[in-house]
C-alpha cells in the first residue's frame, strides 16, 4: 500500500513538472481568435461659434475578429554592417610619425564607455571652490567606488609631448599627447591624476588608439580621471580651471569633441553642426530648404544644404512649444502661462527668409498654466492641448472651439480634413476633430497612428486596428500582447501595408502586415539592437532609427530595413554623453538625405545611400 501510494505521488509530480515546461515554452503572442460584436450610437453634427465649447459623442468600435497571431518563436532579424569600422587604420599611415586619427574613443572602457557611469558631463561648469571654470572633465568608472589603478588609455594615435609623473604635484600624474588628423589639423589630448609609478611613457613615444597610458592615481580629491581636449600648452600640465568660459582661451569640450568626430568620419555624412545648447529641440522642415529648431527658448532657421543659420524669431516672451505651418507660412508659439502667438515666414516659399522677426501676426493671453501641446488644424491653424482642455484657433488668431475634460495628447496624424490624436491616462482614447465636429472612437486605449492615402491604422496597447474615418469605426485586424507603446511605433508602407515596431514584455519585433492585416513576416530584434525604435520612410526607402540612454548618456543608430530579406543594415551611430533623448529626432530632409538631431548633442545630414555603398557594398550591388 505504501508503495502504491508513493507510485501516485510520483505521477502528480511528473504531471505538474510537463504543465510547467509546456507553459515556458507557449509564445506570447499566441492567444486565442475573439470575436467582439460592434455596437453603434450616433454621432450628432456640432457647429460651435468662435467661442463655444464642443462636446463630443463617442461612436462605437467596429472589431471584427483578428487574424491569428504569428508563429511560436519568431526568428531573428537578420543585421549586418558597421559604420565605425569604416576607415579604421593602423599607425602609422599618412604623412604624420605617430599616425593619423582614424577615429577616437573614450579615454576610459575604451572604445564606447559605456560602463562608465560618471564622465563627459561637467565640462566648463562654475566650481564655487575654486570660483573658476572647469576646463576638463571628471570621469570615474563608478562614482562613490574606489577608482585607484584603474587604466586610461589614449583617444587616438598620436605622439606624446610630456609626461610627468609628479606633473601636478600632490595632484599627482599627467600625460599629453598631439593627434594629428588627415586635414593637418591638431589637437592635444590630456590626462591628469595619474598614479607616478604608471606614467611610464617619455617624450616622442608613439601611442595607438586605445594603448593603455596610465592609471589613475591618488590625488588629493577622490580618486578619479581630470580629461581635457585643447590646441594651446603641449608641453605644460596648465591650470585645470579657468576665469571664464575655457573655450574662448583654447579649450574644447572634450566628450563632444571626441562625438564629433566619429560623426564626421562616418561614411555618407554631408556635415555636421556642434551642439550649440543644452537641447535643440527641432520642429519640421519648412519648403525642404529650412530646418526649424528651438534653441535657447529662440526659434531659429537652418539652412538644410549646410546648417547654417538664416533666421531667429526673438520674441519677448519664452517660447517651449512651437509648430510649423507651411500652408500658411506661419509659425505658432506657446509657453505654460498661456501666451500663444503666430510669426509670419516672408521669404520665398516660406522658408528661405534671412531676417530676424520681432513681432508676431498676432498673439493671445488665455488665462492658466499648464505645459503646451500643439497640433496642426486641417487647412491651416493650430489646436493646442493644456490643462485638460482642447482649443482650435485660425490662422488669423480666432478660437473656432473648446472641448474640456480631455487627456493628453499622445500622437496625432493629418487625415484629410480630420486631425485624429491618441490620449494617454486612465481616460486614454481616440479622436477625430475638424472645424465643427469632435468625435471619439470607443477605443479605451493610448496609442500611435499612421496613414498613407486612404488606409489608416492604429496600433494601440491590444493589437492594431484599421480605422474608417467616414464611419468613426476602427476594426482589430491583428491582436498582440499588452504592448509598450512608449516604446514602440508604426508606419504605413508604399504598398499598403503596416509596419509595427512591437515591444512587450517578452519579446522585440518588427512585424510587417499586408493591406488586409495578413502578417508578410515578422522577426525579433532582442538582444541585436537596442533602444527605442522609430521608423522612416525617405521616398520609398524604409529606415529604422534606434535611440538608446544609460547612465546620462545617448546613442542615436540609423539602419536601413530590406523589407524583401527582414534584413538590417547599420549606416550611422553618434551620441552625446549630455542626453536629451526627447530631443532626439530623424527627419527626411528632401528625397535623398536624413537630417538628424542628436538630443544634447550635434545635428548632422546623412546621405543613407552614400552610407549604404560604404557599409555593405555586396548589397548596393544587387
Amino acid at each position: 500500500m505504501q508503495r502504491l501510494i508513493i507510485a501516485l505521488v510520483l505521477l502528480l509530480i511528473l504531471a505538474g513538472c510537463q504543465n510547467t515546461v509546456s507553459d515556458q515554452v507557449a509564445d506570447p503572442l499566441e492567444r486565442p481568435t475573439r470575436t467582439v460584436r460592434p455596437t453603434a450610437s450616433a454621432t450628432p453634427t456640432l457647429t460651435p461659434p468662435a467661442t463655444a465649447t464642443a462636446t463630443a459623442t463617442a461612436t462605437a468600435t467596429a472589431t471584427a475578429t483578428p487574424t491569428p497571431t504569428a508563429t511560436p518563436t519568431a526568428l531573428p532579424l537578420a543585421l549586418s554592417g558597421d559604420p565605425r569600422t569604416v576607415g579604421l587604420t593602423d599607425p602609422p599611415a599618412g604623412g604624420s610619425a605617430c599616425g593619423e586619427v582614424d577615429r577616437l574613443d573614450f579615454p576610459m572602457d575604451p572604445p564606447d564607455a559605456t560602463s562608465v557611469t560618471s564622465g563627459g558631463r561637467d565640462f566648463g561648469s562654475f566650481r564655487r571652490r575654486y570660483h573658476l571654470y572647469h576646463a576638463g572633465e571628471d570621469w570615474w568608472l563608478s562614482r562613490g567606488r574606489s577608482n585607484f589603478g584603474l587604466p586610461v588609455y589614449s583617444i587616438g594615435h598620436g605622439r606624446v609631448t610630456y609626461a610627468a609623473p609628479l606633473g601636478w604635484g600632490r595632484d599627482q600624474g599627467v600625460l599629453i599627447i598631439r593627434h594629428t588628423f588627415s586635414d593637418g589639423r591638431t589637437f592635444l589630448s590630456f590626462y591628469g591624476h595619474l598614479d607616478p609609478p604608471s606614467v611610464v611613457l617619455r617624450v616622442g613615444d608613439c601611442v595607438a588608439r586605445g594603448d593603455k597610458v596610465g592609471e589613475i592615481g591618488d590625488p588629493r580629491t577622490p580618486p578619479h580621471l581630470h580629461f581635457e581636449i585643447r590646441t594651446h600648452m603641449p608641453n605644460e600640465p596648465g591650470p585645470g580651471y579657468w576665469a571664464e568660459d575655457p573655450t574662448l582661451a583654447g579649450w574644447l569640450p572634450p566628450s563632444q569633441t571626441i562625438w564629433e568626430s566619429r560623426i564626421v568620419a562616418l561614411p555618407g555624412v554631408g556635415w555636421i553642426r556642434p551642439a550649440a545648447a543644452a537641447g535643440t529641440r527641432g520642429l519640421g522642415i519648412l519648403a525642404g530648404s529650412t530646418y526649424a529648431v528651438l534653441e535657447d527658448d529662440q526659434l531659429i532657421g537652418l539652412q538644410v544644404t549646410d546648417g547654417r543659420q538664416s533666421w531667429r524669431i526673438s520674441g519677448e516672451n519664452r517660447v517651449e512649444a512651437a509648430l510649423v505651418d507651411e500652408a500658411q507660412a506661419l509659425i505658432y508659439t506657446a509657453n505654460s502661462p498661456g501666451q500663444i502667438a503666430a510669426y509670419q515666414l516672408t521669404g520665398s516659399e516660406g522658408g528661405s527668409i534671412t531676417e530676424t522677426i520681432s513681432e508676431p501676426l498676432w498673439s493671445l493671453d488665455l488665462e492658466g498654466f499648464g505645459f503646451p501641446i500643439l497640433m496642426p488644424f486641417p487647412g491651416g491653424g493650430l489646436v493646442l492641448a493644456r490643462n485638460n482642455k482642447l482649443l482650435a484657433f485660425s490662422p488669423e488668431g480666432e478660437m473656432l472651439w473648446e472641448m474640456d475634460e480631455i487627456t493628453r495628447p499622445f500622437d496625432w496624424l493629418l487625415a484629410g480634413d480630420r486631425l485624429i490624436f491618441s490620449t494617454v491616462g486612465g481616460d486614454s482614447s481616440l479622436w477625430a476633430v475638424g472645424e465643427a465636429e469632435p468625435v471619439s472612437w470607443q477605443i479605451k486605449s493610448g496609442g500611435r497612428l499612421a496613414g498613407l492615402g486612404d488606409q489608416l491604422w492604429f496600433y494601440g496597447v491590444d493589437g492594431l486596428y484599421q480605422l474608417d474615418l467616414p464611419t468613426v469605426s476602427a476594426e482589430l485586424v491583428y491582436e498582440l500582447p499588452q504592448s509598450l507603446l512608449s516604446m514602440g511605433d508604426i508606419m504605413a508602407l508604399p504598398d499598403g501595408g503596416i509596419l509595427v515596431d512591437h515591444r512587450d514584455r517578452a519579446d522585440r519585433r518588427l512585424i510587417v502586415l499586408e493591406p488586409d492585416g495578413s502578417v508578410r513576416w515578422q522577426r525579433s530584434y532582442a538582444g541585436l539592437v537596442e533602444g527605442n525604435l522609430r521608423l522612416l520612410l525617405l521616398d520609398e526607402a524604409v529606415f529604422v532609427v534606434a535611440i538608446q540612454e544609460g547612465n546620462g548618456t545617448g546613442e542615436v543608430a540609423i539602419y536601413a530595413l530590406d523589407l524583401e530579406e527582414a534584413a538590417l543594415t547599420h549606416l550611422f551611430t553618434g551620441g552625446t554623453r549630455l542626453s536629451l533623448p526627447e530631443f532626439t529626432q530623424v527627419l527626411p530632409a528632401g528625397q535623398d538625405r536624413l537630417l538628424i538631431n542628436i538630443g544634447g548633442g550635434s545635428m548632422a545630414l546623412l546621405n543613407p545611400q552614400a552610407a549604404l555603398e560604404a557599409v555593405s557594398p555586396a548589397l548596393t550591388a544587387r
